[in-house]
């Protein structure tokens, strides 16, 4: 659906984005991450053709087109972060307005509330919506034309969490119908319940590029116990290095084993067997997103 070949752009003496390259499949949710100044606003215009590329190109569609090619528009549908509506319209007016910009039936508009759950507000003055109804709007006009091609920039950025769980169940529903979704965020947890791969974005270029399946492996593998023994942290030490197990000592007389693929009940087992009791323990998880960083240091390291 989408090909990007060694992206650049610059703004004066600024390269906001260097060498650049990913590719998105048909029916795919990628999401693009990275901290603020990390290039995912030039990226996202160079794809929706509301600049061009110094260097590179990207291609989308399966006839290869340019983004500001007037087939590749038609096809594209466009959530800002944020968005302001014509004055004093109504919900339905606002889309019958985009609809008229587009050639698109009137029937485009009726099945675009319906998509989104905004019929029953169709009289109400757009400028009266709460923030999370005003994203349901915007969505309900990048849909008008049913694109193939969704891009949503920070989507819910300025929403209350009821209002977030609401717009991601949309987007959850979207990807369910196969629609081809790119979305851009600055954390991962915005995107984890819907994203097939992540791009992270750092000074420009692409640090790491991951799905969302090998990130939790990987936050599986990095699963640790933390064990406080009743005894001397250094008898439980050698207790599990005897069994295998890779431990080292914490600050405060705990212990720390590795916890993943049944490691942690094997050193519970073993301590318990070697009459060693146990005062405390807990599973310890790194978050998706300190996972992620450790991808992405890990790929900086490298030569």
């Amino acid at each position: 659906m989408v090909r990007a070949e060694d992206l650049v752009k610059r703004y004066g003496s600024v390269v906001a984005v260097d060498g650049l390259g990913f590719e998105v499949a048909t029916g795919e949710t990628f999401a693009i991450i990275g901290p603020n100044g990390a290039g995912k606003t030039t990226t996202l215009r160079l794809l929706l053709g509301l600049t061009r590329p110094d260097g590179g190109r990207i291609a989308i569609g399966p006839g290869g087109l340019e983004p500001h090619h007037p087939e590749t528009r038609s096809g594209l549908g466009y959530v800002p972060q944020r968005v302001e509506f014509p004055a004093g319209r109504t919900v339905a007016e606002v889309l019958w307005f985009f609809a008229e910009l587009r050639g698109l039936p009137r029937a485009t508009v009726e099945r675009a509330l319906d998509r989104v759950g905004l019929a029953s507000h169709a009289g109400r003055r757009a400028r009266d919506l709460s923030g999370g109804y005003t994203q349901r709007l915007s969505l309900a006009q990048a849909l008008l034309a049913d694109p193939a091609l969704l891009v949503l920039d920070e989507p819910t950025a300025s929403l209350d969490p009821e209002a977030t769980w609401e717009f991601r169940s949309l987007v959850e529903q979207l990807r369910h119908e196969g629609k081809t979704i790119v979305l851009c965020s600055h954390l991962l947890s915005e995107v984890e319940r819907v994203a097939d791969r992540v791009l992270i974005l750092l000074d420009g270029r692409r640090a790491a590029l991951e799905s969302m399946s090998a990130l939790r492996a990987r936050q599986a593998e990095s699963t640790r116990l933390a064990i406080e023994p009743a005894g001397e942290p250094a008898a439980a030490l050698a207790v599990l290095a005897r069994r295998g197990l890779t431990a080292t000592e914490l600050p405060g007389r705990g212990v720390s084993v590795e916890g993943a693929n049944g490691r942690a009940v094997a050193a519970l087992e073993a301590l318990r067997e070697a009459g060693i009791a146990v005062r405390v323990f807990e599973v310890q998880r790194p978050t998706l997103e300190e996972t992620f960083l450790a991808v992405v240091r890990g790929q900086r390291r490298a030569p």
